[in-house]
């Protein structure tokens, strides 16, 4: 019965340590996610003009809109700006 009594005080523990670290990821993910999809809305005309015929391989689409950096739209570049920023942020 002891044994059953310290297991269940562990979990009621742990539990709530849990769900806080659940809860701050949460917004971080939810972060990439919005800068994620504003960088496709302000880069949509430049993916059609530059990068319509490069495959959705993980970086491609990046590589390209690297490439043609120089040419893109100033929205494009500022919300890639943003979204770089963002990352860089992240991981420090």
């Amino acid at each position: 019965m002891g044994r059953l009594t310290v297991a269940a005080a562990m979990l009621l523990v742990a539990l709530p340590l849990a769900a806080q670290s659940q809860e701050t990821q949460q917004p971080a993910a939810s972060e990439r996610a919005e800068a994620r999809a504003k960088v496709r809305t302000a880069c949509q005309p430049d993916i059609q003009r530059f990068c319509a015929n490069i495959e959705r391989a993980k970086g491609a689409m990046r590589a390209c809109l690297d490439a043609n950096q120089k040419d893109l739209t100033t929205g494009c570049n500022a919300a890639r700006a943003e979204r770089a920023a963002a990352r860089a942020k992240e991981k420090s």
